[in-house]
């Protein structure tokens, strides 16, 4: 039991106590995009679908900022469509929305001055952007 107790505690320190953030983001075939991605190359396969990681944001040792991402790539018709949701800030801040960020085959890049990156790496999917010392890499969600 004392194991127990330990292990717990030291999950929650080392995932920052995340249950604290709000994680939502969810996507269903009721939300309909209302805008679509530029598409320079078909997407690696591995990219469609849905997508989630945690990463910490180092803004001090002391004050370490926990993240979370999820997207959504669907093909409608001819055209892909994203949906990003990410928290920060304790689930303070969030972003959730369509975004139309650019496909070339096994990267996807978003907003230039965020530096997002989604991109495919040795069978495995991860997330880059401005500040973020490692690439966090991406679990896909069932």
């Amino acid at each position: 039991m004392r194991s127990l107790a330990i292990s717990l505690a030291v999950f929650f320190v080392l995932n920052g106590c995340s249950t604290t953030q709000v994680v939502t983001g969810e996507v269903g075939p009721e939300l309909k995009p209302d805008v679509f991605c530029q598409v320079l190359q078909t997407p690696d396969p591995l990219l469609m679908g849905v997508w989630d990681g945690y990463f910490v944001r180092e803004k001090g040792e002391s004050n370490p900022d926990n993240n979370y991402v999820k997207y959504t790539l669907v093909k409608q018709g001819d055209q892909y469509a994203l949906h990003f949701f990410r928290t920060w800030k304790r689930g303070r801040k969030k972003v959730d929305e369509w975004k139309n960020w650019t496909i070339n085959g096994s990267e996807i890049t978003g907003e230039a001055q965020f530096g997002v990156r989604i991109f495919v790496q040795d069978g495995g999917v991860y997330f880059t952007m401005r500040g973020l010392e490692e690439p966090a890499r991406l679990s896909r969600v069932q």
